[in-house]
Parts: structure tokens; C-alpha cells; sequence
């Protein structure tokens, strides 16, 4: 029997995932992180209690916007910090490694984003998913340890709150005039969308399939914020765009020839 530890079970796309395993691998077993990841030795105990591991599904991070803008040091402690303790913790283990990363790695391109292309995030969220990927891929490839750095791009889902673009679109189109123009900032922004459910059942493939190295995990469809707007709203917007607008669209190449053609 396989014995898979998901990390951020709890999460949006944590819950997805417990819910893509049970269907995917039906006959693995499933282990919930109980340790706060901050902490190398309660991370150390855990990972002893639950004994052998065979796959490891990363998925726990520090994400919301406004959260990460007023506690950067927190963003690093769990994002940065808590792979690394996760990593040291599984020093005795040979378990395989799927690291959930961003898109936020990434700079702004125009053309579909390649796993090549540069990684210059001008987030502090974009770096402390570059910082964890590097620490992971240097302390996993000096203990020999299979490594599969899966860069997600952007995700919605009915329950997501807070600071999520979905969560607060909703939120203005229950307070807005359907009459009065509707103000987006970065409207004509490009961006490639997943539901939370997708993305959720694309990670868990991805890591059951063996795979190593960087993978962009997305639909390979982008669309504009306004579009996405558009699609949410229930009543016709008349959109005034503000500010300025950036482009992260996914060549998602190397993902299709991993899992074959898939629908997202």
C-alpha cells in the first residue's frame, strides 16, 4: 500500500486533493500534516510517528495577498522555512517530493510561459516560492531524492475568501449598480485559469505519475480578468479598466506529455 503525506489538507486545493487521491489511488493510504511546519522539531516528530512514506504532496503555504503584504516574515517562515523543515524532517525517508510552487516565479510575458523561461517574481509571495524551490532543489538533489517543482497558476473555487480575486469580485457585484460602470483594476491582465477542483486533481496526477523537475500546472487557455469578471457576474458589466496589466499564461507542453491530453 502507497502512503501519501499532503501537506495543507485544509486548504482550498488541500481538500481537492484528499478528495482527487481518494479517486486517483484508491488503495493508498492518506496522511494528514498535524505538525506546524515552522517547527523543525514538532515537523521531525510527526514525520517519525507515521513511518514509512512513499510520496509526499507539498501543498501547505502561506498565500493570500494582503496576509503575505503584512507578514512577509511570516511568508517566509512557512513557505521558505517550512520545506526546508519538511525536507530535513524526511532525512531517514526516501519519499518522493511534489513541492507545490506559482506562477509568481515568473516575470510577465506576453508569449505562453515555458518551465525554462526566466524566474524573476516581483511579489514577495513569487519569492518565497523561488526561494523554496531552490532550497528544495539543492537539498533534494544532494540527498538523491526525486523532486517535482509544480508551478500553479491561478486558481478560483465557490469557497475561497478574503483577498482572492474570485471572493472579491463577488463581493462588489453584491454591492454594485448594475447600471454604473464597474472600476477593474488590471482588467486587460492576462491570467490562466483553473478551478481549484482542477488544479487539485492536475497535482495529484502529476505526482503519482513519477514525474521530476518543473511542471506548469494550468488549463493552456488564458483568458483576461475582465473575461474572468464577466463569466462570474450575474448581470452585464460595463467595465472601466484601471491600472496596469501584466500577462501570465502557461505553455503547458511539458504537462501534456506527462498525463496526455486532459480537459481542464
Amino acid at each position: 500500500m502507497m502512503r501519501v503525506l499532503l501537506t495543507g489538507s485544509g486548504g482550498i486545493v488541500g481538500k481537492h486533493a484528499k478528495r482527487a487521491l481518494a479517486e486517483l489511488a484508491p488503495d493508498a493510504e492518506v496522511l494528514c500534516n498535524t505538525a506546524d511546519l515552522t517547527d523543525l522539531a514538532a515537523t521531525t516528530r510527526m514525520v517519525e510517528d507515521l513511518g514509512r512514506i512513499d510520496l509526499v504532496i507539498h501543498l501547505a503555504a502561506l498565500v493570500p495577498v494582503a496576509e503575505v503584504r503584512s507578514n512577509p516574515a511570516r511568508a517566509f517562515a512557512v513557505n521558505v522555512g517550512g520545506t526546508m523543515n519538511l525536507l530535513s524532517a524526511l532525512t531517514d525517508n526516501a519519499a518522493r517530493f511534489l513541492l507545490c510552487s506559482s506562477s509568481h516565479v515568473y516575470a510577465s510575458k506576453d508569449d505562453a510561459i515555458g518551465e525554462c523561461d526566466p524566474t524573476v517574481p516581483v511579489s514577495v509571495y513569487g519569492q518565497t516560492k523561488l526561494l523554496a524551490e531552490r532550497a528544495a532543489d539543492q537539498i533534494c538533489s544532494a540527498t538523491g531524492r526525486s523532486l517535482c517543482r509544480a508551478r500553479l497558476f491561478s486558481i478560483h473555487d465557490p469557497q475561497q475568501t478574503g483577498s482572492y480575486l474570485r471572493p472579491t469580485l463577488q463581493r462588489r457585484f453584491a454591492e454594485a449598480d448594475p447600471e454604473a460602470e464597474f472600476e477593474l483594476y488590471g482588467a486587460g491582465s492576462v491570467r490562466d485559469f483553473l478551478t481549484a477542483q482542477e488544479a487539485a486533481r492536475l497535482l495529484v496526477q502529476l505526482a503519482l505519475s513519477g514525474a521530476d523537475g518543473v511542471v506548469n500546472v494550468a488549463s493552456g487557455q488564458a483568458i483576461t480578468v475582465a473575461d474572468f469578471a464577466r463569466e462570474l457576474a450575474p448581470f452585464p458589466l460595463k467595465i472601466r479598466p484601471l491600472g496596469q496589466n501584466d500577462t501570465l499564461k502557461a505553455d503547458v507542453t511539458r504537462l501534456r506529455a506527462i498525463l496526455g491530453e486532459y480537459h481542464a
